[in-house]
């Protein structure tokens, strides 16, 4: 008897660990075993931020792109998280699985040809391609500047990250624009944390949450 009050105490303290995981999502079990992973609303990757060497991004003599990028990202998870919106804010190499509604990476381009590119989108398929288009249109209405076409580099189509992102309804790229343009990069330096409140924006709006928001002003 005494055996059989250990072992039910036992498989106990097992079922409430596991539960508490299930229930707090940070493991789904799976055919392979248990996959660690997190779970919230939004994804905001900072591109090349926390790297020291290798892909560390574009540079100008307006600014580098590692540093930009974490300006835009911390302002729209700030302003997502003030309104009750959770938000996974990553660095360039987190490497950790997360499930979430919509998940951006920020980046800045750059041309050894002057104004030889600007804002452009990266998708992983053709589920992504309405989150792009409604992308392109919303950030139109305050980037008055050149478009490349979607996916338009290899970078772009096979984005690293995508492997650790599940999204259900896209996972993007979003090339804010050409650094090494001195117009692009001019409104861009002058209007980073604008562009972060256009981010969370976009992101709010993409999960029906919009008018938790204000709506970013022209810039």
């Amino acid at each position: 008897m005494r055996r059989y009050k250990i072992f039910l105490l036992f498989l106990f303290i097992i079922v409430s660990i596991s539960s508490y995981f299930l229930l707090n999502n940070k493991y789904k079990i799976s055919k392979k075993g248990i996959l660690k992973y997190d779970r919230a609303e939004v994804y905001i990757q900072a591109g090349h931020e926390g790297r020291t060497r290798g892909a560390t991004g574009t540079s100008s003599s307006f600014g580098n792109e590692i540093d930009w990028t974490p300006i835009v990202a911390n302002e729209a998870t700030r302003i997502l998280r003030e309104v009750g919106i959770t938000v996974i804010r990553s660095e360039a190499d987190r490497r950790k699985y997360s499930v979430v509604d919509l998940a951006l990476s920020i980046h800045f381009d750059g041309c050894t040809k002057q104004c030889g590119t600007g804002a452009s989108i990266g998708y992983d398929d053709e589920t992504d391609e309405p989150a792009a288009k409604d992308w392109k249109e919303f950030y139109s209405n305050y980037f008055k500047f050149k478009w490349q076409d979607d996916n338009f580099t290899p970078n772009l189509r096979n984005y690293y990250n995508f492997k650790y992102t599940i999204t259900r309804d896209a996972e993007l790229v979003l090339e804010l624009g050409d650094l090494t343009c001195p117009a692009q990069a001019k409104w861009m330096k002058n209007n980073l944390k604008n562009i972060g409140h256009m981010v969370a924006y976009f992101a709010a709006k993409r999960i029906g949450k919009e008018h938790l928001l204000k709506k970013p002003h022209m810039a």
